[in-house]
């Protein structure tokens, strides 16, 4: 299919998710599929709802900006106290710790320099008050030219509560250029197609950083072959991380058309 073909079936998606009063707007931002080994950002915020979810979603891409000599932030906002097996004990303090641990490996592993963890419970319904100001002072501390964020459409409902901060933290601050959604948990409607190759290792190694989660699921294998798929059906070869990428202006639109 030629370019301008793909351009055009990526407007006419976006003008029926958005509807014409927003889609003149939504033009302004480059919304067709880019393919891409390279990604150029000064500043990146990564906001993680669990202590893997980073690594999963978009390791490789990380990799390859903290390679490029860029600053890397990754904020964790639960806990991870829910990622046991069926049966097990929820909420126990030394899964905490483990997980904390876990992260702070695979972020040596990925070139993480900075990371926070705001310590919430898993499934902690709401955005409070002290989160939404958190993170809103974080972004005004780091200035990211980026946020990564899971997809407000992804099928967790701490991957959806980090979205209704994100979205309220927004509020009145345009330090931000762009949202780039990833995804865990559902895949997404992507226009951002990140090649991963070179950082395949390292984004593998993240993964086998988490060992308490893979002894619970086959994530690895879920999570490469998602990348996989990503790089094939779009006519590449290895591994590729998918994103949807829009202005924060048209992320928060977006994201409220969900709540009708």
């Amino acid at each position: 299919m030629t370019k301008w073909l793909k351009t055009l079936f990526s407007l006419n998606s976006l003008k029926k998710a958005l509807g014409s009063e927003l889609f003149y707007n939504a033009t302004k931002f480059n919304f067709h599929v880019e393919i891409s080994e390279e990604i150029h950002v000064k500043k990146a915020l990564v906001l993680a709802p669990h202590p893997d979810d980073d690594c999963f979603g978009c390791g490789g891409t990380i990799k390859k900006i903290t390679e490029s000599g860029a600053e890397v932030t990754v904020a964790y906002f639960f806990d991870g106290s829910g990622g046991v097996k069926t049966g097990e004990a929820k909420r126990n303090n030394e899964l905490v710790s483990t997980r904390k641990k876990e992260a702070k490996s695979a972020a040596d592993i990925l070139g993480v320099k900075q990371q926070l963890f705001f310590g919430y419970k898993d499934g902690t319904s709401g955005p409070g008050v002290a989160a939404i100001r958190a993170l809103r002072d974080l972004i005004k501390r780091v200035e990211p030219d980026i946020i990564f964020v899971p997809s407000f459409l992804d099928n967790h409902p701490d991957h959806r509560t980090v979205n209704e901060i994100l979205v309220k933290a927004l509020v009145k601050i345009e330090v931000v250029s762009e949202i780039w959604a990833y995804e865990v948990w559902t895949p997404i409607l992507a226009n951002r197609i990140m090649l991963i190759n070179a950082e395949l290792d390292a984004k593998q190694q993240s993964i086998k950083a988490h060992e308490s989660q893979l002894a619970s699921r086959g994530y690895e294998k879920a999570v490469l072959g998602l990348n996989q798929y990503r790089a094939e059906i779009n006519g590449e070869k290895g591994l590729a991380e998918a994103f949807f990428a829009s202005t924060p202006e048209i992320y928060i639109d977006f994201y409220k058309k969900t709540l009708n």
